[in-house]
């Protein structure tokens, strides 16, 4: 297998068309056909079946599709790391976050952290919250942040922390004038929920099911300006992240029995050692990860 032919591999997955795939590489679609062949001869194995809508994977494509992934990623992030030590002699650090994750940590903590270390040249990549990101898109990374555990034997974890859930209301919402909340107090209500795809916002999905609940809304961890209006507007969102950072005209309350809890992961390279650098990022998360 050629790094040329999973990139072709990969496209054809990505648009699910020989056609396509072919118009996106610019090449012919009987070169898109010819490499597929090719490799399918390779592995001896049927990667795709043809439907008059496109292509389907078969099973053993899509083992081949999340290798070459892996393989691809980790093949560009030597290839950048080399060039840019080549070009410039400056060491690189990568670091990967998921969207939503930065409101755990002080304002400017990455710009500050790249102000402390102006020798380093920094690279920051934000993913959405999903499977596929935690699979796949972190293997440049040198540290990353995340809330559910990578399963890749690249990373190990060296720092988790789990907030519980609650609710955020506005204070003149009638049920602001309790001290906590029940799940039973949230019948009837219009709930606002995340619509990440990771651990904990399953596990809230499953319990609110078990209620009898449905989410009324569900925003992205980005869009707070939306969260801010909806809550003004009488609506009540599941929380768990610094109560410090709300707008004053907004309450966080306990549920005290949803015992459920927001995680906050931190993995680096499984290859290297703990470095000067990782263990300040760690001492400044742990010092502000929480009120």
């Amino acid at each position: 297998m050629e790094y040329k032919q999973l990139q072709v591999f990969l496209k054809v997955c990505e648009t699910k068309s020989i056609t396509k795939a072919a118009e996106r590489l610019f090449i012919s679609q009987q070169a898109v056909s010819r490499i597929i062949a090719n490799l399918e001869n390779e592995l001896n194995a049927r990667l795709f079946i043809r439907t008059p809508q496109g292509v389907e994977l078969t099973d053993c494509g899509g083992e081949l599709e999340q290798q070459a992934f892996e393989f691809l990623h980790h093949h560009d992030s030597i290839v950048t790391r080399l060039g840019n030590l080549n070009r410039e002699g400056r060491k690189e650090y990568k670091i990967g976050f998921f969207m939503g994750m930065l409101q755990m940590l002080p304002a400017h903590f990455l710009p500050d952290l790249m102000d402390a270390h102006p020798r380093l040249q920094f690279r920051l990549q934000s993913y959405p919250d999903n499977e596929r990101s935690r699979s796949f898109q972190n293997y440049g990374c040198d540290l990353v942040m995340t809330t559910s555990p990578l399963t890749s034997g690249n990373f190990v974890q060296i720092f988790h922390y789990e907030s519980p859930i609650g609710v955020i209301l506005q204070r003149s919402h009638p049920l602001a004038q309790k001290r906590e909340l029940t799940m039973a107090d949230l019948k009837g209500q219009r709930l606002i929920t995340l619509n990440s795809d990771n651990r904990s916002q399953s596990r809230l999905m499953n319990r609110l099911r078990e209620w009898g609940l449905d989410a009324h809304s569900v925003v992205g961890d980005t869009e707070w300006g939306l969260t801010w209006d909806l809550l003004r507007r009488g609506y009540i969102s599941f929380y768990a992240g610094k109560l410090s950072v709300l707008p004053d005209d907004m309450l966080g309350l306990p549920l005290t029995d949803l015992n459920l809890a927001w995680e906050f992961f931190v993995y680096k390279r499984q290859s290297k050692k703990l470095s000067a650098l990782e263990k300040e990022i760690l001492a400044k998360i742990r010092e502000n990860i929480s009120d």
